[in-house]
């Protein structure tokens, strides 16, 4: 059971992780607000809070404009187009690992009220937590509006797995509860995901901690980027099969960002797009034969790639190479990523040295 559901979520995540198609931009300035690497989320500092401005990806939906204060009662009357939400008393309910992730890096556990599949949480002090009873487990894909009201949840950080119709919107504004939009993976620059930790921490009024920490990451990001990287060009393998189709990153996506830093490349690479490219069989095994590396396959061990895909011994790199994956500890991957685009790229940088002992690697381990 536990290996269906990791294998769920695996497959859940990967297509977040490659399945998104926006246009190329960085560092937007959406409306008055400003970003360094965001897309989608803008901010600015007033005398009343930190003011977010979100902007929805698919165009649909007018930007969002939510002011984060501990003083909602200065705010007068007239500003009330956008949302106040007063942080000095914030409860969460997320249905995604990495706002969860990004909470425990601002020691914001406190503020969180409700996840989605808590028996799978890596921070041990919310698993705890959860497994006592103190966390609410969101589940299923309709809203537990009733569970939530009983909890004091006040916000509810989306990342788009839920339906919002216009019932659902009318309850959330009926309980009190804020409905929050996060895009973060929509993002195409690994810093402009991790950008989204000053959403977070405008909501939880730990929005210079937030700050801090996020020109850490990015200090931390640009000087392994400028660490050498061995040949410009050495052809990988990245993905597995989903069905009749092996997704392979394109061009501009998330994962092509990470690889283009380590000069690692992959055939799917030379097309333009955002998203993944849906390759058949026999085109993934002519390109295998010129790789000997290949990387997230999704799956801990040969065994279970071969379980999932019986063929997959037919790929050159299978027998003749070698197969990285951070699938040994899913959880960890899923919360911590974000926040640690550096790590994710010094990973990939010792792989690619061949220095990939245990202890070298923080994400990543060899599949065998």
């Amino acid at each position: 059971m536990r290996k269906n559901s990791i294998k769920f979520l695996f497959l859940s995540f990967f297509f977040l992780f490659l399945g998104c198609n926006t246009p190329e931009k960085q560092g937007t300035n959406a409306t008055k607000g400003k970003s360094r690497y965001s897309q989608w989320l803008s901010y600015a500092k007033t005398e009343d809070g930190i003011k977010l401005f979100i902007k929805d990806p698919d165009n649909t939906s007018p930007i969002r404009i939510l002011l984060c204060t501990a003083h909602p009662e200065r705010v007068s009357s007239s500003s009330r187009a956008m949302d106040v939400l007063d942080v000095s008393n914030i409860k969460v309910a997320t249905n995604a690992a990495t706002h969860v992730g990004m909470l425990v890096a601002l020691y914001a556990r406190n503020n969180i009220g409700a996840v989605s599949m808590g028996k799978y949480l890596h921070d041990p002090t919310l698993k705890k937590r959860f497994d006592k009873g103190r966390l609410l487990e969101l589940g299923g894909t309709s809203i537990p509006f009733e569970s939530l009201s009983k909890q004091h949840i006040n916000v509810w950080v989306s990342a788009g797995m839920e339906p919002l119709d216009q019932a659902n919107e009318e309850r959330f504004k009926a309980l009190g509860i804020h409905w929050i939009p996060n895009y973060d993976w929509r993002e195409e620059h690994p810093l402009g995901k991790a950008e989204w930790i000053l959403f977070f921490g405008a909501i939880t009024n730990h929005f210079d901690e937030a700050v801090a920490q996020f020109d850490a990451i990015c200090k931390r990001y640009h000087a392994y980027d400028a660490l050498p990287k061995g040949n410009q060009c050495k052809k990988i393998l990245v993905g597995n099969f989903a069905g009749d189709f092996w997704y392979t990153p394109l061009q501009q996506s998330f994962q092509a960002q990470f690889f283009s830093q380590v000069d690692f490349c992959t055939f799917s690479m030379n097309y333009k797009g955002t998203g993944s490219m849906a390759v058949g069989a026999e085109r993934i095994y002519q390109e295998a034969e010129a790789c000997e590396l290949w990387l997230n396959p999704g799956f801990p061990t040969k065994q279970a790639i071969l379980n999932a895909f019986p063929k997959a011994n037919q790929l050159r790199p299978f027998n003749q190479g070698s197969i990285f994956c951070y699938a040994h500890d899913l959880n960890k991957f899923w919360e911590q990523s974000a926040l640690k685009p550096d790590i994710v790229l010094r990973d990939l940088i010792r792989i690619k040295q061949g220095n990939t002992a245990k202890s070298k690697l923080y994400f990543y381990r060899e599949v065998k």
